[in-house]
């Protein structure tokens, strides 16, 4: 090997970690460092390659580097067999360039409308802009690709921003948000874009500054997003456990179990987001159960505790629905329990098998409803111990 590999906090180690991906090899493995790892551009990973560190190995981002701190080599022809394991992955928050959609750069002058525009106009193209986005790691087109064992320290804005992954497994991430962007906005977990299937998604934990795991249609990259299993989300204070985007491409077959925790701005949003386009979001086959949370106080940034818990969103056609199994005990915001919002349309809904609670002072919705369910079941719901009528729509 040619470049030597540091590990002193101190030097650069990216030239002798990509020498080692780039050489090929199966297995790259960082041994443990004296200090941590810091690198100084965004490290790129080939197909048939795992890129392995101890679980607390840290690996951090220099100052003003100013880009991801690791991608797949080659989205353009899709990557295939992608391992990524191991490590705490500090993206120096504070040091690098700010959120690119909220504040202009401070270098380049580029204004945050600017980057805005680009962004919305490479929706339709697969492949991600290769302009600064903020995000500590980015995955684009693979087939076959496991993300694990990782904690994601201070990104500008997504931990882990994944689009046309095919055959996934997502598992055993910590998120350690502490900085700002510079306010707490945009820091979401996990974000799927379009062209996201037969994923697994399991135990994401820590609290966000915006959604934990976001599974997003047409939000950025375009693309229908279907099977999509989730399992264990946990979090103390963060923004949200999960959200839903289509604005007119469909999400299907996403089953979301096992939520704990408190969180300030909702548990789960089913949402067009887009509300000046006149087309309507569209999603079939969704399960949400086991949830055992509640909402918490809000952030400086974000007050939060303004909109229901599970909140199902306008203009929006959803074909079954089921949520059950929730447990609800709430001290901090009373808005309803279960909302669907004007203008939605919902066939075949299931609700069934959910308890709330609230001070005997205060009135709590467990259910709300402004738009048109189409053959439905809410039963077996109790609200401060009291049984609550089923209905049958």
């Amino acid at each position: 090997m040619k470049n030597r590999l540091y590990g002193d906090g101190i030097n650069d180690d990216y030239p002798a970690i990509q020498e080692m991906l780039d050489e090929k090899i199966s297995c790259v493995y960082l041994p443990p460092p004296k200090s941590f790892y810091k690198i100084s551009k965004c490290l790129k990973i080939h197909s048939d390659q795992e890129l392995k560190l101890d679980r607390f190995t840290v690996i951090k981002l220099s100052d003003s580097a100013n880009c991801s701190m690791l991608e797949n080599s080659d989205p353009e022809n899709y990557n295939h067999n992608i391992c990524v394991s191991g490590g705490i992955w500090d993206m120096n928050h504070n040091n690098q360039w700010p959120n690119p959609y909220h504040f202009d750069n401070p270098e380049t002058g580029q204004k945050a409308e600017e980057y805005m525009n680009m962004f919305i106009s490479n929706r339709d193209n697969r492949v991600f802009c290769k302009s600064y986005s903020g995000h500590c790691f980015r995955f684009n087109s693979i087939k076959n690709f496991i993300f694990k064992d990782i904690t994601i320290r201070n990104p500008v804005v997504y931990g882990c921003h994944m689009a046309y992954i095919e055959h996934f497994t997502v598992e055993n991430i910590v998120f350690d948000y502490t900085e700002g962007s510079p306010k707490l906005w945009n820091l979401d977990g996990i974000h799927l874009e379009g062209g996201c299937r037969n994923g697994y998604i399991k135990n994401l934990q820590g609290a966000c500054h915006d959604d934990l795991l976001a599974i997003t249609a047409d939000d950025g990259i375009c693309g229908e997003i279907e099977n999509i299993t989730v399992d264990g989300i946990i979090a103390e204070g963060c923004h949200s456990a999960v959200r839903l985007l289509s604005w007119h491409i469909p999400i299907k077959n996403v089953h979301i179990s096992n939520i704990f925790g408190s969180y300030y701005v909702y548990c789960v949003i089913i949402s067009k987001y887009y509300a000046q386009n006149q087309s309507r979001g569209r999603l079939e086959n969704i399960t949400i159960e086991n949830i055992n949370a509640s909402f918490s106080k809000g952030t400086v940034d974000v007050p939060g505790n303004y909109g229901p818990f599970i909140d199902i969103g306008s203009e929006l056609d959803i074909y079954n629905l089921t949520i059950q199994n929730l447990v609800r005990n709430e001290n901090i915001c009373f808005t309803p329990t279960i909302s669907i919002n004007e203008n939605t349309s919902v066939s075949n809904l299931l609700i069934s098998n959910c308890a709330q609670t609230y001070p005997d002072n205060e009135n709590m919705e467990f259910f709300s409803c402004s738009g048109n369910i189409e053959n439905g079941k809410i039963q077996n719901i109790v609200s401060n111990g009291a049984v609550v009528p089923d209905k049958i729509y």
